[in-house]
């Protein structure tokens, strides 16, 4: 789980500064409002879901 959310927070920074390099224009012609917010958690919610722990855990062991 500590990868996935090392690798999303990594991709949301580059996400963030590539955005940032973007015309102004490409804000007023190319996106809605809150669609690149929107765009960025949510996309990497799913990386770390994608890179997260995959091996149930066990919750009712019996010793």
């Amino acid at each position: 789980m500590a990868t996935g959310e090392r690798q999303s927070a990594r991709v949301r920074n580059l996400y963030q500064k590539s955005i940032l390099r973007q015309e102004v224009a490409f804000f007023d012609k190319e996106t809605k409002t809150g669609e690149v917010v929107e765009r960025m958690s949510g996309d990497t919610v799913f990386i770390q879901d994608a890179m997260g722990e995959k091996v149930p855990i066990p919750t009712n062991i019996t010793v």
